[in-house]
């Protein structure tokens, strides 16, 4: 939770924000040895950086992103599943990382 403090010359207030940590995003990365990374994110920036540096602790080693082939908002029709089933049954299941 993030705290805002706002100080005047007579009073000070505080307020309270709350941040989102619920996944908003799906995204589908495409590597350099060819397959594909599907996931799902609040922050999609910082969970790719994650992917290609190796901060992951999902995946056992750093893995190079060639480029980002998407990321859309989650909606009732496009979530983590359907999009992890749609790449697979497309690829193939050797070529698709779920993270």
């Amino acid at each position: 939770m993030l705290s805002t403090v706002i100080k005047t010359e007579a009073t000070t207030s505080t307020t309270n924000q709350s941040t989102s940590t619920h996944n908003t995003h799906i995204f589908v990365l495409k590597l350099h040895d060819g397959r594909f990374i599907v996931g799902q994110a609040a922050n999609v920036a910082r969970r790719i950086a994650s992917i290609n540096s190796g901060l992951n602790p999902m995946l056992p080693k750093a893995l190079l992103v060639k480029e980002i082939v998407g990321v859309k908002p989650i909606t009732e029709e496009r979530n983590y599943v359907s999009t992890v089933r749609r790449f697979c049954d497309q690829y193939g299941t050797d070529a698709v990382v779920a993270v």
